[in-house]
């Protein structure tokens, strides 16, 4: 017998016009997982995300929630639950009244109404706005009581589209916090659309990557971000050092490289199809690498020399700009008190790992 997902995207597809925005789209998605698709605009992740609450219908595939086709079912028999961006709460309810509509809709006995909206407002830690409306409330409690009412139905599948977007910083991060907190105690299955990375990597349990309608890369957080399946992904997901270079040696696992500029440096070969003189994207994370001051200090595979040129104190990092001749790298390092020896202008030493090199064969178009 096959196991059974909460939710199966099969084949699916969706076009608009000649366009195609969502091509050979296929996941299934496990009871209780949180689940992000991350991308830029324009790759697909609403419009997929928009079959799945069915307010579109998929031109190729199926659909399963459940187990239980969902092609031509309206959103309304789904059981699902929905958090747009722009809150969507009609500023002539309370608090209550709104929470409460969708159990009116269903014709919910009033005192099960008054208890599930006063459980409700208890988790998302704002029973005492109850009586308030939207116009009194700050964005994040906006974005809250919008929660509460697409889970008040007790949905077996809940969708987030980029909720967090219309928020400030500091806002987002609390609210981000909440929710994964709320996800977790709860334990609904969840979809997250976002566009930012960050919060993709913070609320996730697998995300799903994709660029102009295609699926990248299916994978947890750590994968995404240390095994990345493409230069896209590499590239899109955190902060990265892009360098020339051409393929020099082929040894079982060992990778010799030759930079642009003339530097010799080792990689671990991937299973990427490469070959001896193809030119090729080769890249190293700024935390991945370190920073010396002498040179009997550089230990690892690969070593650099250079010259700092800009120190910038981010809290609890420190980023300094060196000048390798070529080009320049970025290196993240723990925050420390002013080092007169990583001022401006200070020769040092940069290494790192093998382990930690990416390479892609290079396209011109980036070159």
């Amino acid at each position: 017998m096959s196991k059974s997902y909460d939710v199966e995207l099969i084949n699916i597809q969706k076009r608009f016009g000649s366009n195609i925005v969502v091509d050979s789209f296929n996941l299934q998605i496990e009871r209780g997982e949180c689940i992000s698709f991350l991308g830029p605009s324009g790759c697909g992740k609403t419009t997929t995300l928009n079959m799945i609450a069915g307010f579109l219908e998929p031109d190729q595939g199926d659909l399963l929630i459940k187990g239980k086709r969902m092609n031509g079912v309206p959103s309304n028999k789904r059981e699902l639950g929905m958090v747009f961006q722009t809150y969507s709460l009609f500023p002539h309810m309370t608090v209550f009244e709104n929470v409460a509509y969708g159990l009116k809709l269903r014709k919910v006995a009033k005192p099960e109404i008054r208890e599930r909206v006063g459980k409700v407002l208890e988790l998302v830690r704002l029973p005492h706005m109850a009586d308030r409306y939207p116009k009194q409330l700050s964005g994040g409690q906006r974005q809250r009581i919008a929660i509460a009412r697409a889970l008040v139905t007790e949905p077996s599948l809940l969708l987030l589209d980029e909720p967090l977007s219309n928020l400030d910083a500091k806002l987002r991060e609390e609210l981000r916090d909440e929710m994964k907190r709320l996800q977790q105690e709860i334990g609904v299955t969840t979809i997250f659309v976002t566009h930012d990375q960050e919060e993709a990597l913070y609320m996730s349990n697998r995300i799903v990557v994709l660029d102009h309608g295609k699926v990248e890369q299916i994978g947890t957080p750590w994968d995404i971000y240390n095994r990345p399946a493409s230069e896209f992904v590499h590239t899109f997901i955190g902060k990265s050092n892009r360098i020339e270079g051409t393929v020099g040696q082929l040894s079982g696992h060992d990778l010799g490289l030759t930079t642009d500029g003339g530097l010799s440096l080792k990689a671990v070969q991937r299973g990427l199809p490469l070959t001896t003189g193809e030119k090729v994207s080769i890249y190293v994370r700024p935390e991945k690498i370190s920073i010396h001051v002498n040179v009997e200090m550089a230990e690892k595979g690969n070593r650099v020399k250079g010259v700092v040129k800009l120190v910038s104190f981010l809290g609890a990092y420190t980023e300094c700009e060196v000048d390798i001749g070529q080009t320049t790298m970025v290196v993240r390092v723990e925050s420390i008190e002013h080092d007169a020896q990583l001022a401006p202008g200070a020769p040092v030493w940069l290494d790192w790992s093998p382990d930690d090199v990416f390479v892609f064969p290079r396209k011109e178009s980036l070159a």
